[in-house]
């Protein structure tokens, strides 16, 4: 699985940025935690390289992580770890690119990479299947983003979209 959302924010880019790289602050606009039920908290400060948002089920038990692997003003990959069908370990990769298109306005463009840990035929349905999902997810996580990012600015046009 592999595809590329994007969205405008009315912002300058260092905001939006750091609405992205700061995982404490990015658990306050996701649609994630809410979509899957986990309990999310941060290990680490959650700004530096390594500090990660761990997700645990109702029982504690750990379902996954979201390791912050690079920020830099232009973009800022996550790496994940999460178990996927079967029980197997999954590994996507979530970049977002940072895109300054004037003082006032960012383009964002999020980046998604995973493939399903199952044989070739499973692989391809499992990823049609949770792809959707996944998908629609990001879509949200952006006009989250975007709302969160916004919130109170008179700058920005009433009615846009992504």
């Amino acid at each position: 699985m592999k595809w590329t959302e994007s969205t405008v924010i009315y912002r300058p880019a260092a905001e939006v940025q750091a609405a992205i790289a700061d995982e404490h602050e990015l658990m306050q606009w996701s649609a994630w935690p809410a979509a899957t039920g986990y309990t999310c908290a941060v290990d680490g400060d959650g700004t530096s390289i390594g500090s990660a948002i761990v997700f645990r089920d109702d029982s504690g038990t750990e379902q996954g992580r979201q390791h912050l692997a690079s920020v830099s003003p232009t973009k800022v990959e996550y790496r994940l770890r999460n178990r996927g069908p079967a029980g197997r370990d999954m590994t996507p990769e979530v970049d977002f690119r940072i895109e300054p298109l004037d003082a006032t306005t960012t383009r964002v463009h999020l980046d998604f990479r995973n493939q399903v840990p199952l044989p070739p035929p499973l692989r391809q349905i499992a990823g049609r299947l949770i792809g959707r999902k996944v998908r629609a997810l990001h879509v949200e996580d952006l006009r989250l983003l975007k709302d969160h990012v916004e919130q109170n600015h008179p700058a920005a046009p009433s009615g846009t979209g992504s």
